[in-house]
């Protein structure tokens, strides 16, 4: 009995130092109950939309960057953390904006609402973007250094465009602006190969109606981090945010195409 309870013993300890072995073994991204990435989102920005009336042609979408001749780079201040709650189960947010206006000289003729803005007009003209996702999702790979798993999240997603005419003869060109909850599906898939380095990616998608909107959302990124303290890392990933919907909202009945796309360089905390 006694040869028993010690071999017990020796292999609750062997066991317990392994798994202990095993986490030292991996990026604590894997392991940590939370992390957090800050950094400089570098994305080309491409936006199409309509905002229809009853203008014939005033239903089709035009390239906002060609008609304007805005620049598609933008800088952009970008969030994303994790919280681990659990063996298996993990919430993560991801939240950045996006405001730019300026003065233009427009290269093309733009349709907004019920006038047509003629292409040479001065304009005043700007767009605004901001997105806050959540997701919750389950791990469902039991290797130490990898993380696989699926979810659920919810894209808060606010979106406006305005043209104001130096001279306004034209009536009712008010801004177009709607605001909303997109549900997605997700999955991701997260692999150390050492304790310093850490590869992963995921993916968020949905294409369906609700409510007011019908179309699609795609959210994607894929990078690297690497350790450079024990709670602290650099890291660099590929993002990609596509929007294609159409809104029926008071204001904003039309559609909208929206690419965020570009690296994101990140400082990151764990603990």
């Amino acid at each position: 009995m006694r040869i028993n309870l010690t071999l017990l013993c020796l292999i609750t300890l062997l066991a317990t130092a392994e798994k202990a072995k095993s986490n030292d073994e991996v990026h604590p991204f894997i392991t940590d109950k939370f992390s957090v990435q800050m950094g400089a989102f570098l994305p080309s920005q491409g936006l199409k939309l309509s905002v229809d009336g009853t203008v014939a042609g005033a239903n089709q979408e035009f390239d906002w960057e060609a008609a304007t001749g805005f620049s598609d780079d933008d800088e952009i201040f970008m969030l994303e953390g994790k919280w681990r709650f659990g063996e298996k189960w993990s919430f993560r947010a991801q939240y950045y904006e996006s405001n730019k206006s300026s003065k233009a000289v427009l290269e093309e003729d733009v349709y907004w609402r019920n006038s047509i803005i003629a292409a040479g007009s001065s304009v005043t003209a700007g767009t605004d973007f901001s997105l806050i996702r959540t997701f919750f999702g389950r791990s469902f790979d039991n290797r130490a250094n990898v993380d696989t798993g699926i979810g659920l999240g919810l894209h808060w997603l606010e979106i406006g465009a305005f043209i104001r005419p130096d001279v306004n003869t034209l009536g009712d060109l008010s801004a177009a602006k709607v605001s909303g909850p997109l549900p997605n599906f997700g999955a991701w898939y997260y692999y150390s190969p050492s304790p310093k380095w850490f590869l992963g990616g995921r993916l968020d998608w949905l294409d369906a109606k609700i409510d007011k909107y019908d179309g699609g959302i795609t959210n994607v990124s894929a990078g690297v981090n690497y350790q450079l303290f024990q709670n602290v890392g650099i890291g660099v990933k590929y993002q990609l945010f596509r929007l294609n919907v159409d809104i029926k909202e008071d204001k904003w009945n039309g559609s909208v195409t929206l690419d965020y796309e570009g690296p994101f360089i990140y400082l990151s905390g764990n603990w």
